[in-house]
């Protein structure tokens, strides 16, 4: 939760006084403004005892015996807000301003509703209000802080949490914060130093951890991120994003099942929450699961109808079941919902090139670059679509830009290692396949590819191995159903060629 003002606690003493003889049973309404201060502090006792609705009843009366309490306005604010009724909570907040225009705490508040409401620049203007009746409120520095932070102002952010910082060396809030803001430009150092701050100064804060967490995964340090993760989890069973988090670790290290059942506990928290959905789906996608992948898409998607990554993402399962018009479609439709999604353009294009489009392909390959121009896969596409025009050296050149990209990229050295072996460039081949097994042993196209450079240079056996892989991998893997019979005919084992023929 980020930083706010402290609601006001009023320190009362109440003096009653003996009912005397023939008294009335009840004083309400008998002193209207004591009353209202009574309920005033039975408000905040429930509300500090977490007991929202009970909180907000108690204001609710004490307004109605006194009106003009701004304090009161204030306060059932916090609950209303706390309660996530963003737009009630303002309308208190303004009427305790409107009652007390110097009532510094109302602005600090008033402004994180706003910025909750994506209205940055009002709650800047809160903030800035607050700080001329304090100038020395931390609080309010590191909110505005967080204003400038959803306006993409880093440098405006950070600025602001140092003086917080400067005003409180104990808010850890600010140091979770600044964190956030310098994990944006790439400082993962300062960002891991910060949450590491905040955690020291509040060792139960699942924030910090959960965000040191995103940031040890940036560096690669993907121990480091789970640790921090089953830390956040520990402290809260309920925290969705580290579920989360944690799920895509797993997914980067190809944990399927594990993956699959964190995103599970994050649905089983949150049930409309489309990303878990959309995220879980690549997990059964990569599992061979591919109707619990549609399924899974489909879902997110009507959590999210503008969820246009579920669309891609579905599109893709569509692509790979050879289910081209029902992938075209969802490709089509992510780019209404996002006419900048650039894997959507790169999804129709291989459509087009299955469909021997290759003009289209191209474009669509082209297009997908536009908008992103670290698109390793577009490359990637594109030197198999120089391929299919038998040209080498294009194919070669789009295949290193993938790889400058991301040089784990399994797909991009098999369409190297094709093309070189059209040049005849045989060492070059061997080695671009064995690095695509190396990083995806479960390539067939890679194992099928490497066969045939070996089969042309006589290594029958090597052959047969490789095929016999692609095979094993698919099944029904055509292509290396062929190669293995010839393999195996000019190997002699005529009755097993013939098999795999027919």
């Amino acid at each position: 939760m980020r930083c706010r003002a402290a609601f006001t606690v009023l320190a009362l003493v109440f003096v009653f006084s003996f009912r005397g003889h023939g008294a009335p049973a009840s004083t309400e309404g008998t002193h209207p403004g004591k009353d209202a201060l009574v309920y005033l502090a039975s408000g905040s006792d429930k509300y500090a005892k977490g007991d929202l609705d009970g909180a907000i009843s108690d204001y609710d009366r004490a307004l109605r015996l006194n009106p003009k309490l701004a304090e009161v306005y204030y306060d059932r604010g916090l609950a209303r807000y706390d309660k996530g009724s963003l737009e009630d909570a303002l309308a208190d907040y303004d009427q305790a301003i409107k009652l007390n225009p110097q009532y510094e705490d109302a602005y600090v508040n008033r402004a994180l509703a706003r910025d909750d409401k994506g209205d940055h620049d009002g709650a800047i203007a809160d903030e800035n209000t607050a700080l001329k009746l304090d100038p020395h409120d931390a609080y309010a520095y590191n909110n505005r802080g967080w204003a400038h932070y959803g306006k993409g102002e880093l440098d405006a952010a950070i600025a602001d949490y140092n003086r917080a910082i400067q005003l409180d060396a104990k808010l850890s809030q600010a140091y979770n914060d600044r964190g956030v803001a310098e994990r944006e430009k790439g400082d993962l150092t300062g960002a891991i130093a910060d949450y590491t701050r905040a955690i020291a100064m509040d060792p139960q804060d699942e924030q910090a951890y959960y965000n040191r967490a995103l940031a040890h995964d940036d560096q690669g340090d993907t121990e480091g991120a789970l640790a921090d993760d089953n830390q956040a989890i520990r402290i809260d069973a309920k925290y969705t994003d580290a579920y989360v988090s944690r799920a895509e670790i797993k997914l980067e290290q190809e944990d399927w099942d594990g993956a699959i059942a964190d995103y599970n506990e994050a649905i089983q928290i949150d049930p409309e929450n489309s990303g878990a959905y959309n995220e879980r789906g690549l997990a059964w996608y990569h599992k061979g699961e591919a109707s619990s992948a549609v399924a899974d898409y489909t879902q997110a998607l009507r959590i999210d109808p503008k969820n246009a990554n579920a669309c891609n993402n579905r599109g893709n399962v569509e692509k790979a079941l050879g289910q081209l018009d029902a992938a075209t479609s969802d490709y089509n439709q992510a780019l209404v919902i996002d006419s900048q999604c650039g894997n959507a353009y790169n999804g129709l294009g291989m459509v087009k090139q299955a469909r021997n489009d290759l003009a289209g392909a191209a474009a669509d390959y082209a297009q997908a670059l536009r908008l992103d121009t670290k698109n390793a896969e577009a490359y990637s596409n594109l030197a198999s679509l120089d391929i299919a025009k038998g040209n080498w050296d294009a194919a070669i050149a789009n295949a290193d830009q993938a790889l400058r990209i991301d040089g784990n990229f399994s797909q991009a050295y098999n369409n190297r290692g094709v093309a070189r072996y059209h040049k005849q460039d045989v060492k070059g081949a061997l080695a671009d396949y064995d690095q695509a097994l190396q990083i995806d042993p479960n390539d067939e196209h890679a194992y099928n590819n490497r066969g045939l450079v070996l089969q042309a240079n006589g290594d029958l056996e090597g052959a047969l191995a490789d095929f016999n892989l692609a095979i094993q991998i698919d099944p029904q893997f055509s292509e290396a159903l062929h190669n293995r019979a010839w393999a195996k005919w000019h190997a002699g084992d005529v009755l097993g060629a013939l098999t795999d023929l027919f």
